[in-house]
């Protein structure tokens, strides 16, 4: 019986450092994916969506659980005319996030890039849904209206967008 005790005290223990052993490489390889990650946003800003796409594609083979880089690669991909692929990635993040308002935001702007105002305007009313407090979500919903010629209803909602900026 003691045996046993201390046989179990010596798993418990290797397990215990094979999980110290493991940190500091899941921690390395999260600081990897998170540089991948800002590269990618700065190939963004310098207008380079290609470059940002294959950073993000390295990043998501390292890391497939972290939706913000399926996010970051739609944009980067509706930025270079991949619209099949940025509405894969926004679905990806919607899956994965589906009540974060800002991925329905970012699947709307797709939606406005394949000329499917309807889709666009569905995703913008989620958003709203989700997040009324939220200007982007009005702002949007906003340059949706106008893309339907709905002007009216395009000045109201850029007019709440306004007030909940303000507050």
């Amino acid at each position: 019986m003691g045996t046993r005790i201390g046989f179990r005290g010596v798993v418990a223990g290797l397990l215990a450092a094979a999980w110290l052993l493991a940190t500091p490489l899941a921690s390395a390889q999260d600081k990897a994916v998170d540089e991948m990650m800002a590269q990618a946003q700065k190939a963004l800003q310098k207008g380079q969506p290609r470059e940002a796409e294959n950073l993000l594609r390295k990043a998501i083979e390292a890391a497939p659980t972290r939706a913000e880089l399926y996010m970051l690669r739609s944009r980067a991909r509706d930025s270079s005319g991949k619209y099949d692929g940025a509405l894969e990635d926004a679905n990806k993040y919607i899956e994965m996030e589906p009540s974060d308002a800002f991925g329905y935001l970012n699947r709307s702007r797709i939606y406005i890039s394949m000329d499917k105002a309807e889709s666009a305007l569905a995703d913008a009313n989620k958003a709203i849904e989700l997040d009324p407090k939220e200007p982007d979500c009005y702002y949007r919903r906003s340059d949706i209206y106008r893309e339907m010629g709905k002007e009216a209803e395009a000045k109201a909602d850029e007019a709440k967008a306004d007030q909940l900026a303000k507050s």
